[in-house]
Parts: structure tokens; sequence; C-alpha cells
């Protein structure tokens, strides 16, 4: 097409597991992106410090010469804290120098912790970065309010997750599973999901079960569960596939994730997008879409006995989890699936490029 235009789009290799690499991939599976097409260049590999910064070494010529010849229309940075951070802002900046409108789009889970640990000068770099790019999108409304407090001059725009929708709500109230996707460990809060879940395991269903799929800390929570003498009734799957991913969601009765630290996570919507209901922490931007007594529950991070008490209420009440599931379903279906996603992600480039 002779108005195509291409959007260079970096972010971490699809090797990774997580948030953010979900978005990449149902970005780059998805067709309808009209006179756009999207060229993806990981900037990040797996492997300790040393690999990665060889990589982005390697990898940042090539950008470079791409920005300098005008082979891109528009930079797309998807960005996290830390390292994350400062490559994209290397790239960001050679572009503008270029001439080319920047997107950072924003998936970090803990960057007011990352701005807060900066030094003057950091903060300095990290607020003109900011401030230089033509759009960072973040992923809640909620955050961009908190952005906005420490970068009144930055341009911040709300763009939600979004995951592909299911054909149908098929889910089962009579199941059993409460399941947990992520990474194993202190933050996505696995170790308090496991002692509330043996705190209500007196009043639970013979046949309810825990289901913990991720990678992380894997070891140390099969420790926790023979501690806790969950052998039986807890497992500990490690990182699953889509097929099994689904397969879990299909069996859920109950999505819990009750985070320290998060943006939108995508794995709330995936269950909600099955019609599972959510238990989850009232932090980020979770709350604008676990609503509670209508799509799933909250609690306070790291609150184990309120935790337990609702794994106990929602497992209890059929009626209620039925009601919740239609509720998640429609509530994705209306306004959290690719299709308006990436509507509105192309209106952005549009006014751009």
């Amino acid at each position: 097409m002779s108005n195509e235009k291409r959007i260079l789009m970096c972010g971490s290799s699809l090797d990774y597991q997580g948030g953010m690499v979900s978005v990449v991939k149902n970005y780059l599976s998805w067709r309808d992106w009209d006179e756009f097409s999207i060229d993806y260049l990981p900037t990040h590999v797996p492997g300790g410090k040393v690999r990665v910064a060889i990589h982005f070494a390697a990898i940042l010529p090539k950008i470079s010469r791409m920005l300098r010849s005008h082979e891109v229309d528009l930079v797309h940075l998807h960005v996290a804290e830390r390292g994350s951070f400062f490559r994209k802002a290397i790239i960001a900046r050679k572009a503008k120098r270029a001439g080319i409108p920047v997107v950072l789009h924003h998936h970090a889970a803990e960057f007011e912790e990352f701005y807060s640990a900066l030094d003057s000068g950091g903060k300095h770099y990290v607020r003109e970065t900011l401030e230089s790019v033509d759009v960072n999108l973040v992923l809640s409304e909620s955050v961009r309010e908190a952005r906005l407090e420490h970068f009144p001059d930055a341009r911040f725009q709300v763009l939600y997750n979004a995951v592909p929708s299911q054909p149908i709500n098929a889910y089962d109230p009579c199941s059993s599973d409460v399941v947990f996707m992520g990474r194993i460990g202190h933050r996505k809060g696995t170790y308090d999901l496991l002692r509330a879940f043996a705190r209500a395991l007196p009043t639970l269903p013979e046949n309810c079960r825990l289901v913990l799929c991720g990678d992380g800390e894997v070891e140390k929570a099969d420790v926790l569960i023979d501690e806790l003498g969950l052998w039986g009734r807890a497992e500990c799957r490690g990182w699953v596939g889509p097929t099994e991913r689904a397969d879990a969601f299909r069996h859920a009765c109950l999505y819990v994730l009750p985070s320290y630290n998060e943006g939108l996570p995508m794995s709330i919507l995936e269950a909600m997008s099955y019609g599972v209901p959510v238990i989850s922490t009232n932090i980020a931007a979770i709350p604008e879409v676990v609503r509670p007594g209508n799509t799933g529950s909250l609690v306070e991070p790291g609150d184990t006995e309120a935790l337990a008490s609702e794994i106990e209420r929602l497992v209890g009440d059929t009626a209620l989890r039925s009601e919740m599931s239609k509720n998640a379903y429609d509530l994705v279906c209306q306004s959290f699936s690719l299709g308006p996603h990436t509507k509105r992600l192309k209106d952005v480039w549009r006014t751009l490029c």
C-alpha cells in the first residue's frame, strides 16, 4: 500500500512470560491494523545483565539507522521500570532527534518505587524523557492521575489492556478450582493466597483445590504447601502454555490474584473473558475492572483473613458466582476486548503520523 505507515515497536523478547509480552503477542497476532504495519524488535532478551547489555548494544545501531533514514513513521515503545525505562529512553531520544513521533506505552507495576529511589539527576532524566515524547499511554485513569502529579507537563492518555474475547461464556458454576496465574512470589501475593486457602480449607468442599500456574519461586511455594499441609489440595504447576492456560480457566471456580503491586493485570482480564469471577486487591487499576459484588471481590494487600473469608463466601455461593460470571464476561466483551482496544490505539497513531 502506498500510504502504509510503518510502526517500529520495541519491548521484551517474546520468549518472556508476563503481561507486557502478552500485550505484544496480541498485537502481533492481530490482523486488522488498516494502514499500519508493525516491525517488532526486542530490546531485552533472557539472560543476565551482561547478555541484556550485549544484545541492546548490538540492536541499537540497527534502530539508529532505521530512524536516521526514516524507514519508520512512528516509534511505539513498551516500557516498564529500571533498565527497561532507560533502554527505551535512549531510543525515544534518538527518534525525537530524527523528527519521528514516539509513544511510550507504560506497563510498570513499580514505577513509583523506581522513580522515588532515583537521585536528582535520575529524576530529571526520567521527567525530561516523559515530557519529550508525544504520548505516554498508561493502563488506567488512576495511573494517569498519579503520574500527572509528578509530571504535569507530560502528555498522558489512558489505554486499558485488552484480551481476545471468547465466543461464549462457558463458565461452569460447579467448577471447583481456585486458580492463580503469574510469577510466583511475594509481589503477586502467592504466599498470602496459600495461607488464606489453608485458613479457608475446613469450610470448602472436598473437591475444591488451589491451582498455581507460573514461574518464579516455585520451590519456595512447594515448601509452603508442605508446611501448611496442603498436599492433595494445592498444586504448583509451573508456567503453563496457552492450551493448559485456557484449560485452567475453563475449570476455574474463582480466579485469585492478591498482588501488592500491579498495573492492569492481563491475567485478570483473561480470567474474566472466560467468565471467571475474580478476587484481587484494591490497588492500581484493578478496582476499575474487579467491581465488588458485580464482577468479583477486593481485599487489602496482605490481609489473609479477609482473603480467606472471600474465598469461603464466593466458593459457597453458586448463584452469586453465576451472576458475577455474566457481568465479568460482558464487561470484557464490551470494554476490554482487542477490537475496541486496537481501534483506540490506531486513533492515537493517526494523530501523530
